[in-house]
């Protein structure tokens, strides 16, 4: 269904532009169809149980045991999106059978190799962040209402919503500026080859994900402290 209001809902503004921006309507169709298969297997939503073990005390399990928290994590989210790739993979094989004269598909191998290191890098990013969010009940005892709006925050400027560069050229300075683009805009750029600079990109993300490692670890380490002392 909602594939379907999209292709009338594109159809209908392109009914008398070739283009809007720097974009086909094929583009903009297979910038959403990618947009629906990212969200699945790239987007993390670990942050819900993570917030529960800590307000609820189970958290107190991993305190005892020689476990490393975000690691522990990292696996559960690793091994999840292993399988829920598999089958988004299939589901995305369908829609792109269904929808193949509006799917702007690479023309070359190496794009493909491109977008699946993205994807690697979008991956790791999401999950770091959603890890923050769920440590944040350390310090916060009600975090939902919070969560949500920092979800929907990051969603838009990774550009989930719009691609990013159809916004106004300040909100694009501020979106290329912070490494939410990384999870979404990104990988899917690089799939339409629209992007010119990959291996910058790269190295950014890559940057990006070293640095929010560190926060992490430092983060946990205060939470953990707090956690303890308000225990005791």
């Amino acid at each position: 269904m909602h594939i379907s209001v999209l292709l009338y809902l594109w159809n209908a503004i392109y009914k008398d532009e070739q283009r809007l921006g720097n974009y086909s309507l094929s583009d903009l169709i297979t910038y959403y169809v990618l947009q629906l298969l990212i969200n699945g297997m790239v987007l993390s939503y670990i942050s819900w149980q993570i917030g529960t073990e800590i307000r609820e005390g189970s958290f107190s399990n991993f305190l005892v045991r020689p476990i490393n928290y975000l690691h522990y994590w990292f696996t559960i989210n690793l091994s999840g999106k292993l399988f829920e790739g598999l089958l988004i993979s299939v589901v995305g094989l369908i829609m792109v059978g269904l929808l193949i004269d509006h799917i702007a598909l690479p023309s070359d191998a190496v794009t493909m190799v491109h977008f699946a290191l993205a994807m690697m890098l979008a991956g790791i990013l999401a999950f770091e962040f959603d890890f923050a969010i769920g440590i944040l009940a350390f310090w916060l005892v009600q975090i939902d209402s919070f969560k949500y709006m920092l979800q929907y925050g990051m969603f838009f400027l990774a550009g989930a919503l719009l691609p990013l560069d159809l916004f106004p050229a300040l909100f694009q300075q501020i979106a290329h500026a912070l490494p939410f683009r990384f999870m979404v805009y990104f990988p899917i750029q690089i799939f339409l080859g629209k992007e010119t600079q990959p291996y910058e990109g790269f190295a950014i993300a890559s940057i990006w994900i070293i640095a929010l490692y560190v926060v992490l670890r430092f983060g946990l380490k205060r939470g953990i402290a707090r956690y303890e002392a308000v225990g005791k």
